[in-house]
């Protein structure tokens, strides 16, 4: 039996879609955003759930890209790491949305 009380404010609906996301990094002098690939695992008004080869860490802010399928564009969002875990080779990230 799992025990563990849920925190999160709403109920989450599977997404299973790729998407992208962009943090920065600090080069040589500057600050350079990195832009990675991950996938979602599911969603709600709150934040979001992904997998991603990419090892996040709590706390930090990323500009996620939603692609819209009506068009060819995506819609950027900002989010907050809330928890990332290693999980099967390669990472399980939560993630709250900012407004």
């Amino acid at each position: 039996m799992d025990a563990r009380k849920e925190k999160r404010k709403s109920v989450r609906s599977s997404y299973e879609n790729p998407i992208q996301f962009e943090l920065s990094s600090l080069g040589s002098e500057e600050l350079m955003p990195v832009r990675r690939d991950g996938v979602g695992v599911d969603i709600s008004e709150h934040g979001i759930g992904i997998f991603t080869n990419y090892p996040l860490k709590k706390d930090e802010v990323l500009k996620l890209y939603f692609p819209l399928n009506s068009v060819r564009a995506t819609l950027p969002v900002f989010a907050r790491v809330a928890w990332a875990m290693p999980a099967e080779k390669r990472f399980r990230v939560g993630m709250q949305f900012l407004h």
